[in-house]
């Protein structure tokens, strides 16, 4: 079974978030106190996803990602802190390699976050690895005093020199300062090393500020705000559905089924990061649907993911594994939970990038138990 290591300096916080977790059984945890323990575990152990607070006693947050770097490439970070969690404008993904985490959180929260990761792996993704803009907000919050040696597979070695968490120099190649820095900052699949300010440093190069560089900002309101454009893309010739929050017609036959979805969509729409939600066919006809505040083309998701579904349940048949019920498709704009409902029908659950789909696909298979 999968392990997951959780580092945090509140061994009770660790202790209730170890037994929250396995009540799951998709995975075991194991928790360190301190960045020594961590190490050993580490060392002694075959780590599928690491989880780590930012504020670690005796080696710190960002020597063990360091680590984890150079030594376990391919294994999946997430960072815990209460500050908030950087918002990239640029649209890197929050689901990336580097996945933060805003204290406090509900176990559904960190349990998606682990799913993401080991869905990374599964698919192959985690071979991309860290990127430096998710990692550059670190620096800022730590407010680290440090030289950064960077390695990239695709581009080389590079400098970066902080200052009590200001980045004010920077060399790659001929380059130095601010161009320097903005180049590095586009890099993926890094390692790095973290060791003392030279004495003898240079001059401040870099006039902007690290957030600034990596694109990103702490502001919670903006973390958590409706993106801009929509999720899936519009075609002008296939109008969006106009529906809203208040305007769900359920028109289902059966007073049980049609009662018990009234109330999933009660109870999903109180989740973090919920955006829309829909009972389809498989012919594609959408027998009632809703959405947050936005325009998204149910019409289209409607029509494309029941096909998708039956080809992956013909796939699940043909490797003799246990029939499929169930897709979930993650990406940079948002997560979808597909879910076989009766009679072939189908509810989709659509959410943001960073939103809690794991406590979605909950409430839906406790949903679907009542039902059967």
């Amino acid at each position: 079974m999968d392990k997951v290591l959780i580092v945090d300096g509140d061994s009770d916080f660790n202790l209730k978030l170890k037994t929250d977790l396995e009540k799951l059984r998709q995975f075991d945890v194991l928790t360190a106190i301190d960045g020594k323990e961590a190490l050993s575990c580490l060392k002694n152990h075959r780590i599928s996803v690491f989880v780590c607070d930012i504020q670690t006693p005796e080696i710190d947050c960002l020597e063990l990602l360091s680590y984890m770097t150079r030594h376990h490439s391919s294994t999946p970070c997430i960072v815990m802190n209460d500050w908030g969690k950087p918002w990239f404008r640029n649209g890197l993904a929050q689901q990336t390699f580097l996945y933060h985490l805003e204290k406090p959180f509900s176990v559904g929260t960190i349990a998606s976050a682990i799913f993401v990761g080991l869905n990374l792996r599964d698919e192959g993704l985690n071979r991309q690895g860290m990127t430096m803009a998710s990692l550059l907000p670190l620096i800022d919050l730590q407010q680290k005093t440090c030289r950064m040696e960077i390695t990239s597979a695709d581009a080389g070695k590079a400098y970066l020199y902080f200052e009590k968490g200001t980045l004010f120099d920077a060399h790659y190649n001929d380059l130095t300062g601010e161009k320097a820095a903005r180049e590095i900052s586009t890099w993926r699949r890094i390692q790095f090393k973290i060791s003392e300010l030279p004495r003898h440093r240079t001059r401040k190069r870099v006039k902007t500020h690290i957030m600034d560089i990596a694109d990103a900002s702490w502001a919670k309101a903006e973390a958590t705000s409706t993106p801009e454009t929509a999720v899936c893309e519009i075609p002008e010739k296939e109008p969006v559905i106009p529906l809203k929050e208040e305007a769900t017609p359920f028109d289902i036959d059966w007073d049980k089924a049609g009662n018990l979805l009234q109330s999933l969509l009660n109870d999903i729409k109180t989740i973090e990061g919920y955006l829309g939600f829909a009972l389809v066919d498989s012919e594609g006809k959408i027998l009632a649907s809703d959405q947050n505040k936005f325009c998204l083309n149910m019409r289209i998701l409607a029509k494309d993911l029941p096909p998708l579904f039956l080809s992956a349940q013909r796939t699940a048949d043909r490797i003799n594994i246990e029939r499929t019920d169930g897709l979930i498709l993650n990406s940079r704009n948002c997560n979808i939970v597909m879910q076989f409902f009766q009679m072939n029908l189908f509810i989709l659950i659509v959410c943001q990038p960073a939103g809690n789909w794991f406590e979605m696909k909950r409430c839906l298979d406790q949903m679907l138990a009542q039902l059967n």
